[in-house]
């Protein structure tokens, strides 16, 4: 009975990194099955043992422990804290997966899934930009805008990731021709981000991993060669494709337009990214060492701006400043500390994870700078969910 829990609450897990771009319904229903076989499946005092000993599962579950801690200070309604927390549910599940990619085999599965389903998205994308597919009840995008399960932001960053894969594939490859393949797919998804699909996430997070690439594979050289590819790529997308050059253009006009103290258009986007952020810093400004607690960021957020004519949100699209507005400065150290553990381990790892882990901390800060990943769902799972892959099982594997 244990060994068949074990075994499918294995792959119950691997087919979250599947499911994770395609559907919330499916991947909620996989962490319950998760969460249920791996209670089932006993063996706590192993588990417990592969849990304190990984440095990411400990900050991981602390982090939730502060966000648990924070529903009790503060001034919001219980229920209302409760909701905030249950979005925050992934860095629980960091422990769990932990135990889950122990061995090799599981971790490979795990990495193939979730390439295979970014690899489907890829091709569904490119069917929808030349007409075979059009908008229904699952596709969401359009030709002009070809993202296909989730929004072009969500995807674009999850795209940015599958470069990277695919570059680490391409670069442990023997053969000329499977080397080929990598360096092709790598560089559709690539045209995919950049050419077809309007997420400004995927952008930056595209340029961080390529100059992290460069760097990486040329050493000191490569940030020399890799700003220069970025800038290349940079300099085609906005000469080649309308769709970037409106969405650079757009980006700049609505920088230049912004004014501190000035309430921002609704349709304004990053002149109200930077209103966010500015409210925001009031916020924090007047709770800075534990925040107004778990759940609180939209009532203080509606006092901070009351009479301003600005409009209340219920987060500020930047993950850094939410949970130090929640938790204060202690939040904020906890956060940085979970980062830091996870490029540290990650610098012990074998090349290939190594190269994916890092990867996965330049992602996250990158995206958690003008989006709260944690909190949404989709990216708050990818983390948990790629952090048990990279960072469970011997270091050497």
């Amino acid at each position: 009975m244990s060994k068949r829990t074990d075994t499918l609450v294995k792959w119950a897990a691997i087919a979250i990194g599947f499911f994770v771009p395609i559907s919330v319904a499916l991947d909620n229903v996989l962490l319950l099955a998760v969460l249920i076989l791996w209670l089932a499946g006993g063996r706590f005092a192993e588990k417990y043992r592969i849990i304190r000993e990984n440095p990411v599962a400990i900050a991981a579950f602390a982090l939730f422990c502060m966000l648990t801690a924070g529903m009790f200070w503060g001034r919001t309604p219980l229920s209302d804290a409760l909701g905030t927390l249950g979005k925050y549910i992934d860095l629980l599940f960091v422990p769990i997966f932990v135990t889950l990619f122990e061995d090799r085999a599981a971790r490979r599965n795990a990495l193939r899934a979730f390439l295979a389903s970014m690899l489907l998205t890829l091709l569904l994308s490119y069917l929808i930009r030349f007409g075979f597919l059009h908008t229904n009840s699952i596709i969401r995008g359009f030709a002009a805008n070809p993202y296909v399960f989730k929004l072009h932001i969500t995807q674009n960053f999850f795209m940015s990731f599958a470069v990277l894969m695919l570059a680490s594939l391409a670069l442990k490859a023997e053969g000329v021709g499977e080397r080929a393949l990598w360096i092709l797919l790598a560089a559709l998804a690539t045209f995919n981000i950049f050419l077809m699909v309007q997420g400004r996430i995927g952008y930056l997070v595209s340029a961080v991993l390529l100059l992290y690439l460069f760097a990486r594979k040329f050493g000191k050289q490569g940030m020399a060669l890799g700003g220069g590819a970025v800038l290349l790529l940079g300099c085609i997308a906005y000469f080649g494709s309308h769709e970037f050059h409106e969405r650079i253009d757009l980006a700049i006009h609505e920088a230049v337009l912004w004014h501190p103290g000035q309430a921002t258009k609704d349709s304004d986007s990053i002149g109200q990214r930077l209103e966010y952020d500015v409210n925001t810093l009031g916020i924090v400004s007047k709770h800075p060492f534990f925040g107004v607690g778990t759940g609180g960021f939209p009532r203080a957020y509606a006092d901070q701006v009351a009479g301003t004519g600005m409009i209340p949100v219920h987060h500020p699209h930047n993950e850094f400043l939410l949970i130090t507005s929640q938790l204060g400065v202690a939040g904020l150290l906890l956060l940085l500390l979970l980062f830091y553990l996870q490029w540290r381990e990650a610098g012990m790892l074998g090349l290939e994870r190594r190269f994916l882990g890092e990867g996965l901390v330049l992602a996250m800060i990158s995206g958690c700078l003008f989006n709260s990943f944690l909190l949404d769902h989709a990216e708050g799972l990818f983390f948990a969910w790629m952090s048990g892959v990279l960072f469970s099982g011997r270091r050497s594997d």
